[in-house]
């Protein structure tokens, strides 16, 4: 796991809590941890860490670090110029279409005429999968908009490392063929610190052991699974605290990240499977001279896939951010 930090070790204050209270200094280091030495070890420390994992989502903390948001090894920066671009030609344009298309439905199908809130499952079908259409692509914007602002305010600080942000999403939507693909590169990784400790790292360690596995074996299911488990924690204890404390009502939040873990697991499989069928038969007719086990339409089925996974879970997101009254808030009533 790499840092961009201000602080060369733990001991250097005594306990990881201390770390709060150091000032930053001028010049950054990169760390790479190697050894659990300068890990949370007492409660305090624990508890301490998990504030700040939960607090800091691009990593500029208390400890004055900065976790490693990119989706690559690269290191390249837009530019304020194309970041300002970018925001004026592409994120508030978006932002505009799917506020102009929540309010529209909100407005002719969930406003309460007759002084009764109607609900999600009043929606058809096609209005459903629309709404939260919308409600996706205003939260890929959003955070777009938010992200490239403050990189825009901090890049005068530059090399301080709080002025370094990499791109937020590196591809196109229209590039991605599957699930997977989207939640690991067409999706932000803010997160992706917090997920990795409480639970990426966990699932591999319990995949081993009910498995048996070596350390150096890989722990995929346990990988996925625990990954999106602790992204349906994070954002049901969040829906949990905005819909007043009814927990039925947050848990569409948990199915929605719940089921994407599960689709990964299956496309995984089923590619798995389809492969090792164009192998058997690749080696049946020629022998297996070409190596190019891929079909032209692929990429089409991937698409329809990984598109119709997201808006047919998503409707549990959305369910709840109507109940909760964010659609209407959004919709400026």
């Amino acid at each position: 796991m790499e840092t961009t930090g201000m602080f060369h070790s733990r001991t250097r204050s005594g306990s990881y809590f201390d770390l709060h209270f150091l000032q930053p200094r001028q010049a950054a280091i990169t760390e790479t941890a190697t050894t659990d030495e300068g890990l949370p070890e007492s409660w305090r420390d624990r508890a301490s860490w998990a504030l700040e994992l939960e607090l800091s989502m691009r990593g500029a903390g208390f400890t004055w670090t900065s976790t490693d948001v990119r989706h690559t090894k690269k290191t390249w920066t837009p530019t304020v110029r194309d970041r300002i671009h970018s925001i004026c030609v592409h994120v508030v344009p978006a932002l505009g279409i799917c506020l102009a298309i929540i309010r529209s439905i909100y407005l002719r199908n969930l406003y309460p005429e007759d002084g009764e809130f109607r609900s999600f499952d009043d929606l058809s079908f096609p209005r459903q999968m629309t709404l939260t259409a919308a409600l996706g692509g205003f939260l890929m914007s959003a955070f777009s908009l938010g992200y490239s602002m403050f990189a825009v305010v901090l890049a005068p600080l530059k090399p301080h490392p709080l002025s370094y942000f990499p791109p937020l999403y590196t591809t196109r939507v229209w590039d991605l063929t599957s699930v997977r693909n989207f939640w690991s590169y067409g999706w932000h990784r803010l997160f992706s610190r917090l997920f990795l400790v409480y639970g990426v790292w966990p699932g591999e360690w319990l995949e081993r052991k009910l498995t048996g596995k070596g350390a150096d074996q890989p722990a995929d299911v346990g990988k996925v699974l625990g990954g999106f488990v602790s992204s349906a924690l994070v954002h049901s204890f969040a829906a949990y605290t905005v819909v007043g404390g009814v927990l039925e009502d947050a848990l569409g939040e948990a199915e929605f990240f719940t089921g994407c873990g599960i689709a990964v697991i299956v496309e995984e499989i089923v590619q798995r499977l389809v492969l090792r069928q164009r192998r058997k038969y690749k080696l049946a007719s020629d022998g297996g001279k070409t190596l190019d086990l891929g079909r032209w339409y692929d990429p089409i089925i991937g698409r329809v896939w990984w598109i119709s996974v997201l808006l047919s879970n998503g409707r549990h997101f959305a369910r709840g951010w109507v109940k909760a009254g964010l659609v209407r808030e959004m919709s400026g009533l």
